[in-house]
Protein backbone atom coordinates (compact mmCIF):
# COMPACT_ATOMS: atom_id res chain seq x y z
CA UNK A 1 0.00 0.00 0.00
CA UNK A 2 1.33 3.17 -0.80
CA UNK A 3 2.08 6.21 1.77
CA UNK A 4 3.07 9.72 1.39
CA UNK A 5 4.40 11.92 3.59
CA UNK A 6 2.93 14.89 4.81
CA UNK A 7 3.10 17.72 6.96
CA UNK A 8 0.70 19.69 8.76
CA UNK A 9 0.73 23.71 8.93
CA UNK A 10 -1.79 26.46 9.48
CA UNK A 11 -2.33 29.81 8.91
CA UNK A 12 -5.29 30.96 11.36
CA UNK A 13 -7.33 27.52 10.99
CA UNK A 14 -7.05 27.41 7.44
CA UNK A 15 -5.42 24.44 7.40
CA UNK A 16 -2.87 22.33 4.52
CA UNK A 17 -1.15 19.33 4.05
CA UNK A 18 2.12 19.57 2.80
CA UNK A 19 3.89 17.04 0.44
CA UNK A 20 6.47 16.93 -2.19
CA UNK A 21 4.99 16.61 -5.39
CA UNK A 22 7.42 13.29 -6.34
CA UNK A 23 6.05 11.27 -3.72
CA UNK A 24 2.88 11.14 -5.06
CA UNK A 25 4.14 8.58 -7.74
CA UNK A 26 1.32 8.34 -10.26
CA UNK A 27 -1.23 8.91 -7.81
CA UNK A 28 -3.78 11.34 -9.18
CA UNK A 29 -3.23 14.55 -7.45
CA UNK A 30 -6.85 14.85 -6.91
CA UNK A 31 -7.85 11.33 -6.01
CA UNK A 32 -4.91 12.20 -3.21
CA UNK A 33 -6.27 15.71 -2.05
CA UNK A 34 -10.00 14.19 -1.67
CA UNK A 35 -8.24 10.96 -0.13
CA UNK A 36 -5.96 12.59 2.69
CA UNK A 37 -8.13 15.81 3.38
CA UNK A 38 -11.34 14.31 4.03
CA UNK A 39 -11.96 14.90 7.78
CA UNK A 40 -13.55 11.73 9.01
CA UNK A 41 -11.50 8.98 7.23
CA UNK A 42 -8.15 10.94 6.03
CA UNK A 43 -5.60 13.23 7.64
CA UNK A 44 -7.96 16.37 7.03
CA UNK A 45 -7.43 19.42 5.58
CA UNK A 46 -8.82 22.79 3.80
CA UNK A 47 -6.24 21.68 0.95
CA UNK A 48 -3.48 19.76 -0.72
CA UNK A 49 -0.08 21.80 -1.30
CA UNK A 50 2.46 19.59 -3.85
CA UNK A 51 5.71 21.04 -4.39
CA UNK A 52 8.55 20.61 -6.60
CA UNK A 53 12.21 20.64 -6.51
CA UNK A 54 13.46 24.06 -7.06
CA UNK A 55 14.40 25.37 -10.21
CA UNK A 56 15.64 28.51 -11.42
CA UNK A 57 15.78 29.45 -7.96
CA UNK A 58 11.89 29.15 -7.02
CA UNK A 59 9.88 26.27 -5.70
CA UNK A 60 6.96 24.67 -7.36
CA UNK A 61 4.23 25.41 -5.94
CA UNK A 62 0.17 23.55 -6.50
CA UNK A 63 -2.60 24.17 -4.11
CA UNK A 64 -5.66 21.69 -4.70
CA UNK A 65 -8.91 21.85 -2.66
CA UNK A 66 -10.30 19.55 -0.25
CA UNK A 67 -12.73 18.45 -3.28
CA UNK A 68 -9.53 17.70 -5.64
CA UNK A 69 -10.22 21.06 -7.72
CA UNK A 70 -6.85 22.80 -8.32
CA UNK A 71 -6.95 26.53 -7.31
CA UNK A 72 -4.64 29.21 -8.66
CA UNK A 73 -3.10 30.54 -5.45
CA UNK A 74 -3.75 30.34 -1.39
CA UNK A 75 -2.05 33.04 0.14
CA UNK A 76 -2.37 30.90 3.88
CA UNK A 77 -0.89 27.71 1.91
CA UNK A 78 2.04 29.77 0.61
CA UNK A 79 2.89 30.91 3.93
CA UNK A 80 2.39 27.32 4.90
CA UNK A 81 4.51 25.98 2.17
CA UNK A 82 7.33 28.70 3.10
CA UNK A 83 7.47 27.76 6.96
CA UNK A 84 7.96 24.40 6.01
CA UNK A 85 10.75 25.10 3.98
CA UNK A 86 12.42 27.69 5.67
CA UNK A 87 11.98 25.66 8.80
CA UNK A 88 14.46 22.83 7.41
CA UNK A 89 17.23 25.50 6.90
CA UNK A 90 19.91 26.15 9.36
CA UNK A 91 19.34 29.29 11.30
CA UNK A 92 17.22 31.12 9.12
CA UNK A 93 17.45 34.80 9.36
CA UNK A 94 14.23 37.28 9.30
CA UNK A 95 14.27 38.91 6.09
CA UNK A 96 15.19 35.73 3.83
CA UNK A 97 13.47 35.22 0.63
CA UNK A 98 11.68 32.47 -0.38
CA UNK A 99 10.38 31.96 -4.03
CA UNK A 100 7.17 30.00 -4.93
CA UNK A 101 6.46 29.04 -8.59
CA UNK A 102 2.14 28.98 -8.71
CA UNK A 103 -0.42 29.44 -11.53
CA UNK A 104 -0.76 33.01 -10.28
CA UNK A 105 2.46 33.57 -11.40
CA UNK A 106 5.74 33.65 -9.52
CA UNK A 107 5.47 34.82 -5.88
CA UNK A 108 7.89 36.51 -2.99
CA UNK A 109 7.88 35.36 0.76
CA UNK A 110 9.91 37.39 2.88
CA UNK A 111 10.44 35.62 6.50
CA UNK A 112 9.80 38.32 9.65
CA UNK A 113 10.77 36.29 12.08
CA UNK A 114 9.10 34.13 14.94
CA UNK A 115 6.52 34.88 17.04
CA UNK A 116 6.14 31.78 19.97
CA UNK A 117 5.78 28.64 17.24
CA UNK A 118 4.59 30.73 14.98
CA UNK A 119 6.14 31.73 11.79
CA UNK A 120 5.56 35.01 10.48
CA UNK A 121 5.77 36.00 6.38
CA UNK A 122 5.21 38.95 4.25
CA UNK A 123 4.17 37.69 0.97
CA UNK A 124 3.48 39.20 -2.41
CA UNK A 125 -0.30 37.87 -3.46
CA UNK A 126 -1.10 39.66 -6.87
CA UNK A 127 -2.13 42.98 -7.82
CA UNK A 128 -6.36 42.78 -8.22
CA UNK A 129 -8.00 42.63 -11.51
CA UNK A 130 -11.48 44.62 -11.46
CA UNK A 131 -12.35 43.31 -15.43
CA UNK A 132 -15.58 41.06 -15.24
CA UNK A 133 -14.76 38.76 -18.21
CA UNK A 134 -10.91 38.39 -16.36
CA UNK A 135 -12.53 36.97 -12.95
CA UNK A 136 -14.26 35.73 -14.14
CA UNK A 137 -17.98 37.40 -13.91
CA UNK A 138 -20.30 36.89 -16.33
CA UNK A 139 -23.57 38.28 -15.96
CA UNK A 140 -26.37 38.33 -18.65
CA UNK A 141 -25.65 42.89 -19.15
CA UNK A 142 -21.66 43.71 -20.08
CA UNK A 143 -20.36 45.87 -17.00
CA UNK A 144 -17.96 48.09 -16.87
CA UNK A 145 -15.06 47.62 -14.27
CA UNK A 146 -14.58 47.97 -11.12
CA UNK A 147 -18.09 46.05 -10.53
CA UNK A 148 -19.14 47.91 -7.31
CA UNK A 149 -22.29 47.48 -5.45
CA UNK A 150 -23.77 44.83 -7.92
CA UNK A 151 -27.11 43.56 -7.03
CA UNK A 152 -26.88 39.98 -7.40
CA UNK A 153 -30.03 38.02 -7.96
CA UNK A 154 -29.69 35.08 -5.38
CA UNK A 155 -33.29 33.34 -5.84
CA UNK A 156 -36.70 36.41 -5.12
CA UNK A 157 -33.72 38.65 -3.85
CA UNK A 158 -30.43 40.49 -4.23
CA UNK A 159 -26.93 40.64 -2.59
CA UNK A 160 -24.84 44.07 -3.58
CA UNK A 161 -20.87 42.55 -4.16
CA UNK A 162 -17.93 43.67 -5.48
CA UNK A 163 -16.46 41.38 -7.31
CA UNK A 164 -12.52 41.07 -8.38
CA UNK A 165 -9.40 38.53 -9.00
CA UNK A 166 -6.83 38.46 -6.37
CA UNK A 167 -4.87 35.10 -7.54
CA UNK A 168 -8.25 33.55 -7.93
CA UNK A 169 -11.83 34.54 -8.37
CA UNK A 170 -13.61 36.75 -5.44
CA UNK A 171 -16.52 38.23 -4.18
CA UNK A 172 -16.98 40.39 -1.48
CA UNK A 173 -20.09 42.34 -0.05
CA UNK A 174 -20.21 44.06 3.39
CA UNK A 175 -22.54 43.66 6.37
CA UNK A 176 -23.45 45.49 9.85
CA UNK A 177 -23.07 42.38 11.68
CA UNK A 178 -22.01 38.44 10.68
CA UNK A 179 -24.67 37.08 13.42
CA UNK A 180 -27.28 39.38 11.35
CA UNK A 181 -27.08 37.39 8.28
CA UNK A 182 -26.93 33.80 7.48
CA UNK A 183 -23.63 33.76 5.38
CA UNK A 184 -22.97 30.33 5.68
CA UNK A 185 -25.95 29.65 2.98
CA UNK A 186 -25.02 33.05 1.28
CA UNK A 187 -21.46 31.86 0.45
CA UNK A 188 -22.69 28.23 -0.38
CA UNK A 189 -24.98 29.96 -2.84
CA UNK A 190 -22.58 32.01 -4.54
CA UNK A 191 -20.01 30.08 -4.78
CA UNK A 192 -21.61 28.03 -7.72
CA UNK A 193 -23.55 30.78 -8.97
CA UNK A 194 -23.92 31.04 -12.57
CA UNK A 195 -22.28 34.39 -13.53
CA UNK A 196 -19.20 33.28 -12.05
CA UNK A 197 -18.19 30.02 -14.11
CA UNK A 198 -15.49 29.19 -12.84
CA UNK A 199 -17.14 29.36 -8.82
CA UNK A 200 -15.80 32.11 -6.68
CA UNK A 201 -14.34 32.42 -3.15
CA UNK A 202 -16.81 34.91 -0.81
CA UNK A 203 -15.87 36.99 1.35
CA UNK A 204 -18.20 38.68 4.63
CA UNK A 205 -16.90 41.81 5.63
CA UNK A 206 -17.10 44.16 8.77
CA UNK A 207 -15.85 47.52 8.79
CA UNK A 208 -14.54 48.01 12.35
CA UNK A 209 -12.54 51.44 11.35
CA UNK A 210 -11.02 52.91 8.74
CA UNK A 211 -7.54 50.79 9.47
CA UNK A 212 -9.54 47.61 10.32
CA UNK A 213 -12.13 45.32 9.24
CA UNK A 214 -13.48 41.48 10.18
CA UNK A 215 -13.90 38.89 8.04
CA UNK A 216 -15.50 35.68 7.55
CA UNK A 217 -15.23 33.19 4.44
CA UNK A 218 -16.14 30.81 2.10
CA UNK A 219 -13.43 29.24 -0.18
CA UNK A 220 -14.40 26.92 -3.59
CA UNK A 221 -14.24 23.74 -3.15
CA UNK A 222 -13.77 23.64 0.53
CA UNK A 223 -16.94 25.40 2.20
CA UNK A 224 -16.59 27.85 5.61
CA UNK A 225 -12.82 28.43 5.98
CA UNK A 226 -10.99 29.95 9.27
CA UNK A 227 -9.53 32.30 7.14
CA UNK A 228 -8.23 33.01 3.80
CA UNK A 229 -4.70 34.70 2.65
CA UNK A 230 -5.90 35.27 -0.49
CA UNK A 231 -9.39 36.43 0.66
CA UNK A 232 -8.24 38.70 3.41
CA UNK A 233 -6.64 40.72 0.57
CA UNK A 234 -10.03 40.85 -1.60
CA UNK A 235 -11.69 42.17 1.23
CA UNK A 236 -9.21 44.72 1.88
CA UNK A 237 -9.32 46.03 -1.64
CA UNK A 238 -12.86 45.61 -2.12
CA UNK A 239 -13.02 47.95 1.10
CA UNK A 240 -10.72 50.37 0.02
CA UNK A 241 -11.89 51.07 -3.83
CA UNK A 242 -15.65 51.04 -2.08
CA UNK A 243 -13.92 54.35 -0.14
CA UNK A 244 -14.72 52.69 3.67
CA UNK A 245 -11.05 52.14 4.54
CA UNK A 246 -7.63 53.21 3.62
CA UNK A 247 -5.01 50.97 1.63
CA UNK A 248 -3.59 49.63 4.86
CA UNK A 249 -5.84 47.41 6.68
CA UNK A 250 -5.79 44.56 9.81
CA UNK A 251 -8.31 41.94 9.27
CA UNK A 252 -9.75 39.95 11.92
CA UNK A 253 -10.28 36.73 11.28
CA UNK A 254 -12.38 33.86 13.72
CA UNK A 255 -8.63 33.18 14.95
CA UNK A 256 -6.49 36.11 14.76
CA UNK A 257 -5.02 38.88 12.84
CA UNK A 258 -3.32 39.44 9.20
CA UNK A 259 -2.20 42.93 7.93
CA UNK A 260 -2.95 43.83 4.56
CA UNK A 261 -0.70 46.24 2.21
CA UNK A 262 -2.02 47.50 -1.22
CA UNK A 263 1.02 49.17 -2.06
CA UNK A 264 1.03 52.27 -4.38
CA UNK A 265 3.99 52.23 -6.14
CA UNK A 266 3.42 48.89 -8.14
CA UNK A 267 -0.56 48.18 -7.00
CA UNK A 268 0.74 44.87 -5.30
CA UNK A 269 -1.26 43.04 -2.37
CA UNK A 270 1.08 42.00 0.27
CA UNK A 271 -0.24 40.05 3.35
CA UNK A 272 1.59 39.33 6.74
CA UNK A 273 0.69 36.78 9.00
CA UNK A 274 1.77 33.67 10.16
CA UNK A 275 2.14 29.91 9.87
CA UNK A 276 2.31 27.32 12.38
CA UNK A 277 3.37 23.68 11.29
CA UNK A 278 1.67 21.08 13.92
CA UNK A 279 2.14 17.75 12.54
CA UNK A 280 3.68 15.25 10.45
CA UNK A 281 3.04 12.11 9.64
CA UNK A 282 2.18 9.17 6.45
CA UNK A 283 -1.05 8.61 4.86
CA UNK A 284 -1.65 5.50 3.42
CA UNK A 285 -3.06 5.47 -0.16
CA UNK A 286 -5.56 3.06 -1.25
CA UNK A 287 -4.44 1.69 -4.66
Amino acid sequence: MPKLSFVKAHGLGNDFLLVEDKDLDGISPAEAARSICDRHTGVGADGLVLLGPEKAGAIPFRILNADGTESELSGNAMRCAAAWLISRRESPKPDSELLLDTRAGRKRNVFRGRKGDAWMFTSEIAQPVFTPEKIPFVPPNPLPEPVLDYALPLGDDTLPITTLWMGNPQCVTFVDHFDAVNWLALGEAIEVHPYFPERVNVGFVRILARNRIAARFWERGVGHTLASGTGCCACAVAAAVNGKTGRRVAVETELGEMAVNWRKADGVVELTGPAKIVAQGAFFLVE
